[in-house]
């Protein structure tokens, strides 16, 4: 039986309290093989994001951004409904696992827009299990000292950005846009937890015992 995954990002508006909302939702669907079936990058309509202001980055810069993005067709306003049928859709066509770096974060903003992601059950937490097992082994601790790559308190990074150029140091940094950060990082994540034996051990022991132990064993 094949297995999917539905990966999630967001950026948000920014006022720096728990009622921020999200302005740019991005969701792919993949396979264990991190190969892609659906996806959607919309910018929301509703009142609350018409003027965001994002939390990443300078905010005319964020804006031209965005401006280019529309300019090239890789994004379109939707309603919040357009956003929950999509959902609705693949979860009756793919029935998959639902994913995201800061899956918290994530569902969070999306319950404060309306977006229903918790018709999902089966989920796990991108940086949750990066953090359980890429980011303790010492070929990343080399790769961040190289790299100077740390959090302002002076530990390891942990950010999606970093676990994924250490993954692939190709990578250009990180865009900071919903669906190319779910696209172009998140996978490349998701794809290396999988695949990768001990990563995949790990995680599966950490969910020992837990509801989700079942499928984890199935999907992972």
């Amino acid at each position: 039986m094949k297995h999917y995954y539905l990966i999630v990002d967001t950026e948000t508006t920014y006022t720096r309290n728990e009622q921020d909302t999200v302005a740019d939702f991005g969701a792919i669907i993949v396979d264990r093989d991190n190969n892609f079936y659906d996806y959607l990058g919309v910018l929301v309509a509703e009142e609350a994001c018409k003027n965001f202001h994002f939390a990443l980055g300078n905010q005319k810069e964020i804006q031209k951004k965005y401006r280019n993005l529309v300019a090239a067709g890789k994004r379109t306003t939707e309603s919040i409904s357009f956003i929950n049928d999509w959902l609705g859709m693949v979860q009756a066509k793919y029935s998959p696992v639902l994913t995201a770096y800061n899956i918290a974060f994530d569902m969070g903003k999306c319950r404060n827009t309306g977006i229903y992601l918790d018709l999902f059950t089966q989920r796990f937490c991108l940086w949750g299990a990066s953090k359980a097992s890429i980011c303790i082994t010492p070929e990343y601790a080399q790769f961040c000292n190289a790299n100077m790559l740390y959090t302002p308190s002076g530990r390891l990074s942990t950010k999606a950005e970093t676990v994924a150029m250490f993954i692939d140091p190709t990578l250009p940094p990180e865009p900071h846009t919903a669906l190319e950060d779910a696209r172009d990082y998140e996978s490349i994540i998701l794809h290396n937890l999988i695949h990768t034996p001990a990563s995949r051990a790990k995680i599966l022991e950490l969910g020992k015992g837990s509801p989700s132990a079942k499928w984890m064993q199935n999907y992972l």
